[in-house]
């Protein structure tokens, strides 16, 4: 989400002649990341908490929450990748200037039509520090941490770097699953399944290690790296379909963020993506249009979701008329309606902000702050 938008419209990454181009399959791919990730919150407001393992729309609609699992790992391992040895204070407080538009913007209006309480607006104004936005608070926590350690991550050799990812995504994600799998219960709290600033270290760490030694040379063709999520993807659905016919139970175990096959989701598409050649102008256009717009989609979409349709049983309605033929693929449609909504949107803050010159009050906070 936010972690990897402090590119915002300067997505640059060397190539292996250490030209700066622009990825434009990366911003592609954050486009896509945004639409599953509206995929996984209709998840949430509809059919997640009321369908059970009976219900004839199970598979469908549980498949489509595994294959949109990925994009909270993509974002960290992309931050990682194309903003490593960087820093940019002044990124912060754009960040944090953001949330706090669109929290008040919002308060004041669900206030206004007495669906908001003076608590909940009061704690409006505080966007940062409050559960709703945890993805927020883990990247601050990053975010205020990069000076100690990137320039330590950017001068040690390949071995060393390569034994620590190889012992983080052990520890904290083989070993994690194997232990509650076997025993039920881990004492690795801190990690919480993936919601945590230690999990978003770790992908941001692991994008700066892809960055320095894998990015530039394919591992494997194109089509290998979209069979990888293929396969990662079913071996997930399956096992949770196999799980929940023979103990009559949703087992999750294998879908949280740090699961290994919800990594290698996030680590296939990245390859793919990053290899994509876009040469296409008005594709390009396209892009470069959406790209400043990406992350506040998550933010606008959340509190439509929470304003009109916080009762869950009126969204779970919507979704069961829908017929069981393709419903995978109707419920992406809506996804997209959702995303160009809410970025149509949001080009008016972008607009706003950009005639008040918020980027540059920014920079020149920044350079007070720290001179």
């Amino acid at each position: 989400m936010k972690i990897i938008e402090d590119a915002n419209s300067e997505l640059l990454i060397n190539n292996k002649e250490k030209n700066c181009q622009r990825i434009y399959g990366i911003d592609l791919l954050k486009m896509i990341a945004m639409i599953n990730i509206i995929n996984l919150h209709i998840n949430r407001y509809s059919y997640n908490l009321r369908l059970n393992t009976n219900h004839p729309k199970f598979k469908e609609v549980f498949r489509l929450q595994v294959f949109s699992f990925w994009p909270v790992n993509t974002f960290g391992i992309i931050s990682g990748l194309i903003n490593f040895g960087k820093y940019k204070f002044s990124n912060l407080i754009y960040i944090w200037i953001e949330y706090f538009f669109y929290s008040i913007f919002f308060s004041i209006y669900l206030y206004m039509k007495s669906l908001l309480n003076k608590r909940i607006l009061i704690l409006s104004f505080f966007p940062v520090g409050i559960k709703r936005y945890w993805y927020a608070n883990a990247y601050i926590f990053l975010y205020l941490l990069l000076p100690f350690f990137s320039n330590y991550l950017s001068s040690i050799n390949k071995s060393l770097f390569t034994k620590l990812i190889m012992s983080y995504f052990f520890l904290y994600s083989f070993y994690h699953k194997f232990i509650q799998y076997n025993i039920g219960g881990t004492n690795f709290d801190f990690i919480n399944e993936g919601y945590s600033s230690i999990w978003l270290i770790i992908l941001y760490i692991s994008g700066g290690y892809i960055a320095r030694f894998y990015l530039y040379k394919p591992i494997f063709p194109k089509l290998i790296y979209f069979l990888i999520f293929l396969i990662s993807s079913f071996l997930t659905s399956e096992y949770t379909f196999y799980s929940s016919k023979r103990y009559k139970v949703t087992n999750t175990l294998l879908i949280s963020y740090n699961s290994p096959t919800i990594i290698i989701q996030s680590l296939s598409l990245i390859f793919l993506f990053y290899h994509l050649q876009i040469k296409n102008k008005y594709i390009q256009k396209i892009i470069l249009f959406f790209n400043p717009l990406n992350f506040n989609v998550a933010l606008i979409h959340l509190r439509i979701f929470e304003s009109k349709i916080h009762k869950v049983e009126n969204f779970y309605n919507f979704i069961n008329k829908l017929d069981k033929r393709f419903l995978f693929f109707k419920i992406y449609v809506i996804s997209i309606l959702i995303y160009f909504i809410c970025a149509f949107f949001d080009y008016f803050r972008f607009i706003l902000f950009k005639s008040l010159k918020i980027k540059s009050l920014c920079i020149f906070i920044e350079k007070k702050y720290i001179n």
